[in-house]
């Protein structure tokens, strides 16, 4: 803050001036602005040292700092740079804005296909601090995320889809603080706590290697009732690493939190949740994977005046390396990887109408396929649900996408679904259309 008194209190002043002039309704908005606002402008900071941060203030961009590259997920962004940072010694503040731009067009089938061309867009800027660099006497890191989507999604209105077509469609506009959290325990040690408002998809039933898919079921649909985005909400998370490959995840989490809230729902609702994941490599170390089972359960409640029983549900997760290339010219890790999951899920009655039940999920991915390219990803899945809305009871997709990586922070990713019997009573219906990622 010593560094540039000036450039900040002229943000402030300017964010003061907009909240007396707009009214104490909007001051909620005014709150995300200012981090947005006020996170770009930090990320300057945080991605350069000091002294080439001050020149960039001053105008002259200093030619000693690096680039970071574009990671899958803002998670991974912000991760990439607290590790440069650690190394480096500079500030333990880490932004990493991210947006994220989906046009895609309902072909054929769903509900409907008239004007079913829609533009969504979502603005993510996480920020991570660390107490000990930053000089606060507080242990551990803290951890915050704004979000805002805009546009219209083909979801509701035109596929009619319960696995979601796009993993950022939030079915409504939202602008939000997503995510706010405390953690404690070295990122490399044996024992870390997390407490705050998050999203149980951060560590829980996800998988790297399905992160590029549009297509929300290749992690986890918003609709499964679970605290996630765009929903995350209060919870705690214990990671221990009892052995250099094996981490042990436990968590908890009020269940039916809202997004734009404090994540507190106060219905009772209740998500336990634990994963063992083990990290490995064949073929001479070549080739790495992962194995993680995991289990759940999710006590009875009532989402919109309808009510649901208790739901147990288990996970059964792999990723693996199948072949890689000779990449040792390249930061990139070149080659083929597959991955496979299995969600089984055992429900009491009542059932959710709109509940997703036992699904699976399988991939490829091949990253560097072209010569010369090699950031692009080339990636192929097929997940399938069972549902409980009448019809076929089931939906399945096949998603198809390459994901051209221009620059280290800007990529183009056509992507093509087919989506059969959307919620299990619609016509099949066929998604194209493009995604652009923009890092700042």
């Amino acid at each position: 803050m010593d560094r540039v008194p000036l450039q900040l209190r002229t943000w402030f002043a300017c964010l003061s001036r907009l909240v007396r002039t707009t009214g104490e309704e909007s001051v909620s908005h005014f709150v995300i602005a200012a981090i947005c606002f006020c996170g770009l402008f930090l990320s300057e900071l945080a991605a350069q040292p000091p002294n080439a941060a001050i020149e960039r203030l001053l105008g002259e961009q200093s030619s000693a700092g690096g680039v970071p590259e574009l990671a899958s997920t803002p998670d991974q962004w912000v991760e990439a740079r607290w590790n440069d940072a650690s190394q480096s010694g500079s500030d333990g503040i880490q932004v990493a804005p991210m947006y994220y731009a989906d046009l895609l067009t309902n072909t054929r089938g769903g509900r409907s296909t008239i004007d079913a061309t829609q533009y969504f867009g979502l603005i993510d800027l996480p920020v991570s601090i660390d107490f000990e660099r930053v000089g606060l006497f507080l242990p551990g890191r803290a951890f915050l995320r704004a979000q805002n989507t805009h546009g219209r999604g083909l979801t509701t209105d035109f596929v009619g889809d319960s696995l979601v077509v796009s993993d950022i469609d939030s079915f409504r506009n939202i602008m939000q603080v997503s995510e706010y959290w405390w953690e404690v325990g070295a990122a490399d040690g044996p024992f870390r706590l997390r407490v705050g408002k998050q999203d149980v998809n951060t560590e829980f039933i996800h998988m790297e290697l399905a992160t590029d898919f549009v297509q929300s079921s290749f992690e986890l649909t918003p609709t499964a009732v679970l605290p996630s985005y765009p929903h995350p909400a209060m919870g705690a998370v214990a990671l221990c690493q009892i052995a250099d490959s094996v981490q042990l995840k436990l968590g908890v989490w009020d269940a039916l939190g809202t997004g734009g809230g404090w994540g507190i729902s106060g219905t009772g609702t209740c998500l336990l949740i634990s994963e063992l994941e083990y990290h490995y490599a064949l073929g001479e170390r070549r080739l790495p994977g992962s194995l993680s089972t995991g289990a759940a359960y999710l006590t009875r409640g009532e989402v919109g005046g309808e009510k649901f029983g208790a739901v147990q549900g288990f996970s059964f997760q792999l990723e693996q390396a199948v072949f890689q290339e000779d990449s040792s010219g390249s930061d990139a890790a070149q080659g083929l990887a597959v991955f496979a999951a299995y969600y089984p899920r055992f429900r009491e009655a009542p059932v959710l109408s709109h509940a997703i039940g036992t699904s699976v999920a399988a991939g490829v991915v091949y990253t560097g396929l072209i010569t010369q390219r090699d950031q692009d990803v080339l990636g192929v899945g097929l997940s399938s649900a069972e549902l409980f809305q009448g019809g076929t009871n089931r939906e399945t997709v096949v998603e198809l996408f390459y994901k051209a990586q221009l620059t280290p922070r800007f990529s183009i990713q056509p992507d093509l679904q087919y989506i059969s019997t959307p919620s299990g009573i619609y016509r099949d219906s066929l998604v194209g259309g493009v995604r652009v990622q923009l890092g700042f």
